[in-house]
């Protein structure tokens, strides 16, 4: 124990370093204190400390701060100082200190800096009132430390916007997917946002059983979804081709619908209906080395060369075709008359067999 000689000695010495000496000594006397007076010494140690504080240079009050930052005896007005100096300072206090409280932690929270707040988010627990300042405050680092600890607890609205602030972010995102206490709402607003990658890694952890259940949710709902459109889109083909049949439709704009969805097989089928063929053999036209049945079919079926000229867009975006060959193309279809290709389809018909 340090004598009281000796203790105002020190006190004497009121130059920088003897400041120094002086809450050294006093840190030795506090740290070896007995149970029988450690509140004695507490008190003793945090008044004194407390007057020459402002005295101490960074370096000494950095020493001091890792010296006494963990301990449960520590004289909490000085714990509290020491939290708000710079973070070369405050830094172990913050994240180690017990003698905190969550009303001190939210106090320095809200206005102190992001490496404050790191430090905070780092904690071996995290009240639900300090997380609530972090989640507001708190750059992308800060939030996505606070999300990776696990002593961290969060309210229900505040998960929802730490959520929304991850749209932006895969490391948040990525804290979050190992979060056991994750809302389920607010899982669902976080499933969309995923990469495959991280979705992979879900299933990888195997450990969070509602955003396990939500992904294969969404997969399922995909699947249902592709295979509608596809079923939709090809009810919707159909009645097109009903109404050109039928005469409700002029098939220009029955071709030039299809072509602009990149619809080709539905072009060939279009024609096939129209021309009483096979929908197999007809199908093949359109990307068949040789354009001269195309050419008849369509002018025997009432397609202009507007129309035509479109389907042999689609053509050559697919052959690699050129515009010599688009041009020569619409040269052979105007050549041709229609009683011509009508002539010629029968003897398509009659070599094919019917449709």
């Amino acid at each position: 124990m340090l004598s009281f000689q000796k203790l105002t000695e020190f006190a004497k010495d009121k130059s920088a370093a003897g400041r120094k000496t002086l809450v050294s000594a006093l840190t030795d006397m506090f740290l070896s204190a007995d149970n029988d007076h450690a509140d004695q010494v507490s008190l003793m140690f945090g008044d004194i400390v407390m007057a020459v504080l402002g005295q101490l240079e960074q370096e000494a009050r950095a020493t001091l701060a890792v010296r006494i930052s963990a301990n449960e005896m520590a004289p909490h007005p000085l714990m509290n100082e020491l939290a708000r100096d710079t973070i070369e300072v405050a830094r172990p206090v913050l994240e180690n200190s017990p003698v905190l409280t969550a009303d001190d932690l939210v106090d320095v929270a809200q206005s102190a800096s992001m490496d404050h707040l790191d430090a905070i988010a780092g904690r071996p627990s995290v009240e639900e009132s300090i997380t609530e300042v972090l989640v507001e405050r708190g750059n992308d680092a800060v939030l996505t430390k606070v999300a990776e600890n696990s002593g961290a607890r969060f309210a229900s609205e505040c998960f929802h916007r730490l959520v929304e602030k991850a749209k932006a972010s895969v490391e948040i995102q990525s804290a979050l997917i190992h979060r056991q206490d994750l809302p389920e709402d607010a899982a669902k607003i976080l499933i969309p946002m995923l990469s495959e990658e991280l979705c992979k890694r879900v299933g990888e952890l195997g450990s969070n059983g509602v955003l396990l259940g939500l992904i294969a949710e969404r997969a399922a709902e995909e699947v249902v979804a592709r295979s509608q459109g596809i079923e939709s889109s090809h009810e919707q083909s159909q009645k097109v081709i009903a109404d050109v049949q039928n005469g409700a439709m002029e098939i220009d704009e029955a071709v030039s619908s299809f072509v602009k969805s990149s619809s080709s097989a539905e072009v060939g089928i279009l024609l096939a209906k129209m021309s009483e063929l096979p929908v197999s053999a007809v199908s093949k036209l359109i990307y068949s080395a040789s354009d001269k049945a195309l050419i008849i079919l369509c002018k025997a079926n009432g397609v202009t060369e507007r129309a035509f000229r479109e389907i042999l867009d689609l053509r050559a975006k697919q052959l690699g075709l050129g515009a010599n060959d688009l041009e020569a193309a619409m040269s052979r279809f105007g050549a041709l008359s229609v009683e011509g290709a009508e002539r010629s389809l029968k003897a398509i018909q009659g070599s094919v067999g019917p449709a």
